[in-house]
């Protein structure tokens, strides 16, 4: 139970009368709209900071803030306590084996004749995402890249953040499931920590950058003309007007034929607008569409070939493809690692090299996008009793932006009423519109659910998601929920 004195003065900083401006100003700068509906544990946060100096009111401490800006001392100190810091090496494999299988053996192609590969770890926490992706290359592509210049940085709001990444020094949380031949190959064990070797930080770098404020390509900070972005877990924290800016401006900062790394629930109808959805098996990445010469053209000049679209089944339903087209949202060829179809089994990434990936023409478009969905209806229709398979029509509706996902999660909660993924998703679909009071509940019910289970055991539908990382996404959005 929280200590009675604390509780008061949490409830007294909820009920001053600058309390909700205080929260409009951060959440306006940050873009941290996970905070909107979540009074006490703002109010909570505010609480840690004060008294700050001689400034012991809500008030006082607005003033302060509004005179130094969000780069000053205090605003970044309150930000690192609103900011969200979980992360772990290699953490969601499956994305890494595709990168390792598609996305870099593409790059390496592309950029041949000017031997530069940049990488941008976008909202990085503490370093672990940006130090895997150099452990991953250099441990699969030392030989390729001899001679190359090679620029992985990691950006992120929080300044403490970034001091534990700048000094590559994690406990045992952060380096759980490797193996002890990596711990031992990457690691440097320093009394109860494990510091990251210094022949895997030669090309990672850190600086504080705002995803929400910062000019994005900003070219004077080296923010631009990525060939890989990873931006993964931190788009689900903002409103849908500063996601669909910020995916806009990632787009911007991506080289032509570059590629996107998203989390499992960022995927949604703004992504197949402006990326090329690639699937591979166990993950979807998102490219950005290259200018294609002409196939003549391409050859002359010795172009790689372009990238061979997953086949499809052939589309039937008229009415559903006229419905389709109208979305105006490019094709999608599989569903991410994490809202695949049952547990996949882990398999080494292959070490053939895979054509990449070309936009497909429209009308090829369409039919994929209406194949997608005719498959899953398809499914429904032969199993109506099975809560899967709803659970994956709404995955699909959600990320076409057609259909009706809420009724889905809807259809497989009613057929199994304790299938906890289903109850995440319907709420993540309910915040999205707007209707944050069954949002709450869902994400309550999704986390009783997992009260008895244990900490290890893979979730159902979550593509080898743990119920100790659900736990602790569903933690995020209940931390100081509201009545």
């Amino acid at each position: 139970m929280m200590p009675s004195a604390a509780a008061a003065g949490i409830e007294a900083i909820r009920r001053d009368p600058n309390f909700l401006r205080l929260k409009a100003m951060v959440i306006d700068a940050t873009g941290l709209a996970y905070y909107a509906d979540k009074d006490s544990a703002f109010a909570e946060r505010i609480n840690r900071r004060l008294p700050f100096g001689r400034i012991t009111t809500v008030g006082g401490y607005l003033a302060v803030l509004e005179a130094e800006g969000p780069n000053g001392a205090e605003y970044q100190g309150l930000i690192n306590e609103l900011a969200v810091g979980e992360t772990f090496f290699f953490r969601y494999i499956e994305q890494f084996d595709a990168l390792r299988a598609v996305a870099i053996p593409e790059c390496l192609r592309r950029n041949q004749s000017s031997r530069l590969l940049r990488i941008w770890s976008a909202g990085c926490s503490i370093g672990p995402e940006a130090y895997t992706v150099e452990i991953l290359l250099k441990q699969h592509f030392a030989a390729q890249l001899e001679g190359w210049q090679v620029h992985i940085v990691g950006t992120d709001i929080n300044g403490a953040f970034l001091e534990q990444a700048r000094r590559g020094a994690y406990g045992d949380w952060a380096v759980r499931g490797l193996s002890p031949e990596t711990l031992e190959a990457c690691f440097d064990r320093q009394d109860r920590l494990w510091s990251v070797k210094p022949k895997y930080r030669q090309w990672t770098s850190f600086m504080p950058f705002n995803l929400v404020e910062g000019e994005i390509p900003s070219y004077p900070h080296g923010i631009g003309h990525f060939d890989i972005i990873l931006c993964r877990n931190v788009m689900i924290y903002f409103d849908e007007a500063t996601r669909h800016r910020l995916l806009g401006n990632l787009h911007k900062a991506l080289a032509d034929g570059g590629w996107m790394v998203v989390g499992h629930a960022e995927a949604g109808p703004q992504m197949n607008e402006l990326f090329i959805p690639v699937s591979v098996p166990g993950a979807t990445l998102y490219r950005k569409q290259a200018e294609t010469p002409a196939p003549a053209a391409a050859a002359k000049r010795g172009a790689p070939p372009g990238p061979v679209p997953v086949p499809s089944t052939a589309a039937t339903a008229a009415g559903l493809r006229r419905a389709i087209s109208k979305s105006a949202v490019p094709p999608v060829s599989g569903a991410s690692a994490e809202s695949a179809p049952g547990p996949r089994p882990r398999k080494a990434a292959s070490t053939a090299t895979p054509p990449p990936v070309p936009p497909l023409p429209n009308q090829a478009e369409t039919n994929d996008r209406s194949s997608a969905l005719e498959a899953c209806l398809a499914r429904v229709e032969a199993n109506r009793l099975d809560p899967a398979v709803h659970y994956q029509l709404g995955l699909v509706e959600e990320e076409l932006g057609v259909g009706d996902p809420v009724a889905a999660f809807k259809r497989a909660l009613y057929l199994d009423p304790r299938f906890v993924l289903a109850d995440y998703h319907l709420a993540l679909a309910y915040w999205r519109r707007g209707r944050l009071v069954p949002a709450q509940r869902h994400f309550r019910n999704a986390r009783e659910a997992l009260e008895t289970r244990a900490d290890d055991e893979a979730v159902t539908e979550g593509g080898g998601l743990t119920v100790r990382e659900l736990r602790g996404m569903l933690d995020l959005w209940l931390t100081g929920e509201e009545g």
